[in-house]
């Protein structure tokens, strides 16, 4: 059921039906899922709120059509072809334009790009990126996948092909028509995952600090610890030397990290609470994607803060939330009217260990026995 949930809670047809139905859906409403949900659309809003971005592609598709037709005129002969309503906008880029033609035959099922001439602008694209950095790998990621699925890693123009085609056929978008468009990124070598929980009501945004899920197998998470300005400050108290200069320089890209999860947070409209993910290299980061669902398994979260909501016209009224779900409740039945709360410190920082079923080979695996059991130390 879990599995179920996340994929589905990041689906905008799947929430509007919830609401055609008259039901109400504990999570971001769809207007978020489609403004940050989609991996593309995401790093667009990132790159012009002036947020670190990895250096790439978000467009690949756009750029195909584009690369395929030509110009103004050939887009709108290719709509009139297929019977698509296309408008060209003088106030877009060409880009911009092939992406509207783009998403008026994703509604039809109609294929205006083939996987052939993806995989021929992925090259293309590549080879731009690696005459600039001709040392790093190159990292494709489907615009709606998650999790580690819809990824891939090049190293070579000879392994482009066959990867695009990997990405296309693990999240089932290889049939004609679907919307096949995947980032290609810079893979920085060296890095840490980090990730800030933001919270919202569709006007204010607050992050309750970070996560380091730097350590993972298979691309899921094996331990996870929280990172607050409360325990690098706590840190800084007790060392010196070339350990704070490091410790102070992380406190500095957490603070820029909440500080661009926020914007980005108030500038989708977040209305419940959500991931900014981030990747670190030393003292730089750079936003991966946005998580638009309840990350039920990141307690770590709520044992570093709690929420205070205060009534703005009487100080004295207040309640403490310790639980996000509860507060996504209380946000998808009174969002409008939740005042912006105060996060308030519980412990400096927690930590969460998980155990991921694998076959003997370690590769992940649901079946198994689970043979002996210790119960948990409190």
């Amino acid at each position: 059921l879990g599995d179920v949930y996340k994929s589905q809670a990041e689906d905008a047809e799947f929430i509007e039906a919830f609401a055609a139905a008259g039901l109400g859906f504990v999570g971001p409403s769809s207007m978020v899922v489609r403004r940050a949900g989609a991996k593309d659309e995401a790093n667009k809003l990132a790159r012009g709120l002036g947020n670190a971005v990895i250096p790439g592609v978000d467009n690949l598709s756009a750029r195909a059509l584009i690369a395929k037709v030509g110009n103004q005129a050939g887009l709108e002969s290719l709509a009139s072809e297929h019977g698509l309503s296309f408008s060209w906008s003088d106030d877009a880029s060409p880009e911009d334009n092939a992406e509207e033609l783009l998403q008026a035959g994703y509604a039809q099922s109609i294929e205006l790009v083939t996987i052939a001439e993806l995989q021929a602008a992925a090259e293309g694209e590549c080879r731009t990126i690696w005459a600039d950095y001709p040392n790093h790998r190159i990292r494709f990621k489907h615009i709606g996948g998650g999790g580690g699925k819809g990824q891939r890693v090049v190293r070579s123009p000879e392994e482009i092909a066959a990867a695009v085609m990997d990405v296309l056929a693990e999240v089932k978008v290889v049939e004609a028509g679907s919307n096949r468009n995947f980032l290609i990124e810079l893979n920085i070598e060296s890095t840490r995952h980090n990730e800030i929980q933001l919270i919202g009501n569709g006007t204010w945004s607050l992050s309750l600090g970070g996560r380091d899920c730097s350590v993972q197998m298979h691309e899921q998470k094996l331990l996870e610890v929280s990172l607050t300005q409360e325990l690098l400050d706590a840190e800084l108290k007790e060392v010196s030397g070339r350990t704070a200069e490091i410790l102070r320089g992380d406190k500095e890209t957490l603070g820029r990290m909440e500080a661009e999860g926020e914007r980005f947070g108030e500038a989708t409209g977040l209305d419940s609470a959500s991931t900014f993910e981030c990747i670190v290299e030393g003292f730089d980061h750079f936003f991966m994607e946005m998580n638009t669902r309840i990350q039920v398994e990141h307690g770590v979260t709520e044992l570093a803060y709690a929420l205070k909501f205060t009534n703005p016209d009487d100080p004295s009224e207040s309640f403490v939330i310790e639980e996000l779900i509860e507060a996504m409740v209380l946000l998808a039945e009174h969002g409008p009217r939740m005042p912006k709360p105060e996060r308030v410190p519980r412990f400096v920082s927690g930590l969460e260990v998980r155990i991921n079923a694998t076959n003997p080979a370690l590769q992940p695996h649901a079946g198994g026995l689970i043979r002996s059991w210790t119960p948990p130390l409190a």
